[in-house]
């Protein structure tokens, strides 16, 4: 009677005896080697543009670096920064991100809601729709630092906007001249530039089911009804997602800069123009800008904590 042997495979040992880990690993990345050919140079470009400058960024806050020479000085930036005497910036590090708060609360809102409704109203399968959804993303090709000297001339004091007052008989404002009118022109200008969220709000929209309308116009729905039982709620996380770019966005506003500079009496003396002033506005101190870059960073980066940390209110779509 002849015995049937089994053999038992041994793992076969690498050169040090062990599990041949180091040759899975090859075999395994050269298995795919093409994927990550394609993902090297946007991995060589987080960390060339992204992370090092972060880095350098911090390393310079802890210096008094002008541009040419530098030397250590510590944490000396950061004391000045939250130093309320005469000789600290706190008070107007304090100023500057408290307009900067105003103008992200007052404008993400109304920017997020104006391109909502505008895409509610474009999201219809009806002849001509296709040009009204290219005029609304048109003006977003158009850099907004051009836009920023467009705007300038077109509210100044004999610009077009005040032309266009005389016509009808109103009166004239001082619009971005004005202290009392500066920000709210800003905002004003801010409208221009919501092709971009129409185009998310667009994606989202058509990204709803439709058997979900129809199953609510079989229960009597009527168009409100559907709107924030269904419409909304499903476009929760295009909410969530417009919110947090909108935030960053506002919070490192500069355009206005080229627009009007600081505003009058520094009334749109934005956290960014802050930091820009301190670098290049005749001081030099790359080091003390450097310290300001990484405190509107802290603060960018908390909110947006916060943000994801409350954001049960986004529907997802997962089951209970």
């Amino acid at each position: 009677m002849l015995e049937k042997v089994q053999t038992v495979a041994k793992p076969r040992a690498g050169r040090a005896g062990g599990p041949n880990h180091g040759n899975k690993f090859f075999k395994w990345l050269k298995k795919d080697y093409g994927c990550y050919l394609f993902l090297l140079p946007v991995i060589l470009g987080f960390f060339i543009f992204t992370v090092y400058p972060v880095i350098s960024l911090l390393l310079y806050s802890f210096t008094d670096y002008n541009g040419i020479f530098f030397s250590k000085i510590g944490a000396f930036n950061f004391a000045k920064l939250f130093d309320p005497s005469e000789n600290g910036l706190f008070k107007g590090v304090a100023f500057s991100f408290g307009i900067t708060f105003l103008w992200a609360i007052i404008s993400i809102p109304l920017g997020m809601v104006l391109s909502f409704m505008v895409a509610l109203l474009v999201n219809r399968e009806v002849k001509g729709v296709g040009v009204f959804r290219l005029l609304y993303y048109m003006p977003t090709i158009i850099p907004g630092i051009a836009m920023s000297f467009i705007w300038a001339d077109v509210f100044r004091e004999a610009g077009l906007a005040n032309q266009l007052l005389l016509t009808l008989g109103l009166p004239t404002s001082k619009f971005l001249e004005g202290e009392n009118t500066a920000l709210a022109t800003l905002i004003l200008t801010g409208v221009w530039g919501i092709g971009g969220n129409i185009i998310m709000w667009l994606a989202a929209l058509r990204n709803i089911g439709p058997e979900l309308y129809e199953a609510a116009s079989l229960d009597g729905a009527g168009y409100f009804t559907k709107l924030f039982r269904i419409t909304i709620p499903m476009s929760t996380p295009m909410i969530f997602y417009n919110l947090i770019n909108a935030l960053i966005a506002a919070m490192q506003a500069f355009d206005v800069y080229a627009m009007v500079g600081r505003g009058p009496n520094d009334c749109l003396y934005f956290i960014s123009i802050r930091i820009y002033e301190t670098a290049f506005g005749g001081s030099n101190q790359y080091g003390l800008a450097c310290s300001l870059g990484w405190l509107m960073f802290i603060v960018i980066a908390a909110l947006t904590l916060v943000m994801f940390k409350t954001n049960k209110w986004v529907n997802y779509g997962e089951g209970e």
